[in-house]
């Protein structure tokens, strides 16, 4: 009788807020090659990032001797403050280089001292690329019923042109992402 009553109950959720929703199945960039794509990357805008708040985001890519991608994210705080965070990158799927996982592994530090302990692996889709100026990367993570997506168009410089940037809001447009409720990162006045 309890089962029956708590189906009812997550169905009946799912139904009114229209959360039963799963992460949606976004077609990676095709020949993708990782190589090209170490080096730093500037944050242009960004969906759901709730950890990094800053603003001067930029993402550094550089292989290591053990196989990995090093990942070195800084922004820079209200304060003042530069704050990194660092991970490790790896292909999810042999066969599907833009099919990516990130995990912070060092945690996040503040002034040299760690402020957090490990994350796990979260997906890191690269869906477009040109390499030289622009990229468009996805995350989705599962909680019980609602996903959580996560979306950054990234540049290799501190401006992208907004074409571009217009271009790749409509790729996620076509997966019932809600662009308007993307952050556009400040990259002025950075270090």
């Amino acid at each position: 009788m309890q089962g029956r009553l708590l189906m009812l109950v997550v169905l009946s959720i799912c139904f009114t807020r229209g959360s039963c929703a799963s992460c949606p199945k976004i077609p990676v960039q095709q020949n993708f090659t990782l190589s090209e794509f170490m080096g730093v990357w500037y944050e242009i805008e960004a969906l759901n990032t709730r950890l990094i708040k800053g603003d001067c985001i930029t993402h550094t890519f550089a292989q290591t001797a053990d196989n990995w991608v090093q990942v070195n994210t800084t922004e820079k705080r209200e304060n003042g403050k530069r704050i990194l965070y660092t991970g490790k990158l790896s292909p999810a799927h042999v066969n599907q280089t833009a099919k990516l996982q990130i995990m912070f592994t060092e945690g996040i530090f503040v002034d040299s001292m760690p402020i957090q302990d490990q994350f796990t692996f979260i997906s890191y889709l690269v869906l477009a690329t040109d390499y030289r100026s622009y990229a468009l990367v996805f995350s989705c993570t599962q909680r019980t019923f609602v996903p959580t997506k996560y979306a950054w168009i990234l540049s290799r410089g501190a401006v992208l042109e907004e074409s571009t940037v217009k271009d790749l809001k409509d790729i996620l447009k076509e997966y019932n992402i809600k662009t308007d409720e993307m952050d556009k990162i400040d990259q002025k006045n950075c270090p």
